[in-house]
């Protein structure tokens, strides 16, 4: 992928909300008393990596997820920036990326913000529709949703990127093709459009198990998908990933090209995976037993895995295959000692012959048409 290098990239979990939205199914709270804790242990976390192989080659990404990352006042952003350049090599062309809320943001943090370093904003709209946004659970409303990207211009970020989701309960393209007609016009420097998950646990799956809601058909669902790569791919933008548009490569997320890329990250904070070359990590899922830990000098880690090599090359394809760039067959190769084709031969025969993949460059990647059930093609690639 363009615009991507193998340096590794730091990734800290901000887990506070205003609310809990009836879809999400990441690790976040809504209770704040963890607060006064969580920034000294999270820094904490962060120092404790400081020595090899960690600290061993500069990091070039920044990424600030959650929760809500905004939510974090302007001295505890400070606090844990001064900890991630004391203890890493932090490199000069970096990217800073923190996802923001709209109704969390106002004109004086967003400056604050930037005069920090944060060079990338992720905002997450999710719809233009108040009526929408209300279903989903989320504070804000679409007119401050378009305040804030405005405010945001004027505090000078000029890498926004904008977060919308579509197969909500009730959506019909109409009201889709609005919504991508205003992010067309706001013209952000990336977007991603996510098809609405119903993740197990969450409110939205227990309502639609109750019959208090109804899930979009699949039909319609891929009607949404394909309006939304046309309207986009029209609009001036590439798809670099299965979910993610971009103005050009050089405005592609740096940061989570690394998660399809299997280039090294460390993850900070509760419930934040790491993965370091054939082994991967996650921390608790819960801030207090995390903040607990850590005041006692543990680790917070509660699972880890060496990754064999069947498991390594099924996530090659997984993840390539989600990707513009596909799978570097050559590369792969390489990696695994056996060619990609005499591996797949035939599934590879079967997906080009029906057009839903083609071979180009030394790479075996998916069409638009394959793109469409993508999730369904990674299946067909079994391992023995």
């Amino acid at each position: 992928m363009a615009h991507t290098n193998n340096l590794p990239g730091l990734y800290l979990h901000i887990p506070y909300c205003d609310t809990k939205c009836a879809y999400c199914d990441f690790y976040s709270i809504t209770q704040q008393d963890t607060r006064p804790a969580f920034v000294p242990a999270l820094c904490r976390e962060i120092r404790s990596y400081g020595k090899p192989p960690y600290n061993l080659q500069p990091f070039d990404t920044i990424y600030l997820g959650g929760g809500t990352p905004s939510l974090l006042e302007i001295d505890e952003l400070r606090e844990i920036f001064d900890t991630l350049t004391r203890t890493f090599s932090i490199t000069q062309n970096h990217e800073i990326t923190l996802e923001a809320n709209p109704g969390t943001l106002t004109l004086q943090k967003l400056k604050a913000l930037r005069l920090m370093g944060v060079n990338r904003l992720s905002m997450g709209v999710q719809s233009f529709n108040d009526d929408d946004l209300r279903s989903l659970g989320r504070i804000h409303t679409a007119r401050q949703a378009l305040e804030s990207f405005y405010n945001a211009r004027e505090a000078g970020f000029d890498n926004i990127s904008l977060d919308l989701i579509f197969a909500l309960p009730g959506q019909t393209l109409k009201g889709w093709r609005a919504n991508l007609e205003t992010v067309l016009r706001l013209e952000p420097e990336h977007i991603s459009a996510y098809s609405l998950i119903f993740e197990p646990g969450t409110l939205f799956t227990r309502w639609r198990d109750e019959g208090k809601l109804r899930q979009a058909p699949q039909e319609l669902e891929q009607r949404l998908y394909g309006e939304t790569i046309r309207a986009l791919t029209d609009g001036g933008y590439t798809m670099y990933e299965v979910s993610n548009f971009a103005r050009n490569d050089r405005l592609i997320s740096r940061h989570n090209s690394k998660y399809w890329n299997h280039t090294p990250w460390l993850g900070f904070g509760p419930s934040a995976h790491s993965y370091w070359p054939e082994e991967r990590w996650s921390n608790a899922r819960s801030a207090r037993t995390y903040i607990q830990r850590i005041q006692k000098g543990e680790s917070p880690v509660t699972f880890h895995e060496k990754l064999d090599r069947p498991t390594r090359m099924f996530e090659t394809i997984m993840l390539g295959l989600r990707t513009r760039t596909g799978i570097d067959m050559e590369k792969f190769a390489r990696d695994y000692h056996i060619p990609f084709q005499e591996q797949f031969g035939e599934t590879c025969r079967m997906l080009t012959d029906n057009g839903y993949a083609k071979e180009e460059d030394a790479c075996f990647r998916l069409t638009q048409k394959g793109m469409m059930i993508c999730d369904e093609i990674i299946t067909r690639f079994t391992i023995a």
